[in-house]
């Protein structure tokens, strides 16, 4: 299956199994084993993102974690290139036209150098068993991620439809660990 065709499949599946308790019981469990993930126990400057309604939000993560690591979130400048800014709290987010999610402002102090980053937690739709993401289609992580190839990378997905083997591209970078709700969704 190709992946325009996935995303239309998942999207459909979102809308219809995932009701606000599943999101709220699923992001939680996500966030209980990222706390407790290696990756993140060791990592200082990570990337984070403020979800949209078929992702696992992290939100009480990012405020939990706030004080204690860099956060940085992703802000999408143009057609084709995503940076990430320091988190200084959600009063400085305001809402863009990206996907209509909250993103720091312009003005905020200049990204944050990817060289930087210890840990990026990326989210999608759908992981496959070797780390392979599909996303929303327009490649914001799949450049950004080339960027920055030596930092960890943990995906995050409500999962709700096991896919073995994604269609990949050979510059598509893995991730280490896929974090989805325990127990399944499914």
């Amino acid at each position: 299956m190709d992946k325009p065709t996935l995303r239309r499949e998942l999207r459909a599946l979102s809308r219809e199994r995932l009701t606000d308790e599943l999101r709220l019981t699923g992001s939680a469990s996500i966030i209980s084993q990222l706390r407790q993930h290696p990756l993140w126990q060791q990592a200082q400057h990570v990337t984070l993102y403020a979800a949209l309604p078929d992702e696992p939000n992290l939100r009480t993560l990012i405020d939990e974690v706030a004080t204690t690591k860099q956060v940085y979130l992703p802000r999408v400048l143009d057609g084709e290139t995503m940076d990430f800014f320091a988190f200084a709290g959600w009063q400085e987010l305001e809402q863009s036209g990206s996907f209509g999610i909250y993103e720091p402002r312009l003005e905020a102090d200049g990204a944050v150098d990817p060289a930087t980053l210890d840990l990026l937690v990326i989210p999608a739709l759908a992981y496959d068993q070797a780390g392979y993401r599909l996303g929303r289609g327009k490649g914001y992580y799949d450049r950004y991620l080339s960027r920055c190839p030596h930092a960890s990378r943990i995906g995050v997905t409500f999962a709700l439809r096991p896919i073995a083997c994604l269609p990949h591209d050979p510059w598509d970078l893995p991730v280490e660990a896929v974090l989805t709700p325990q127990p399944a969704l499914l």
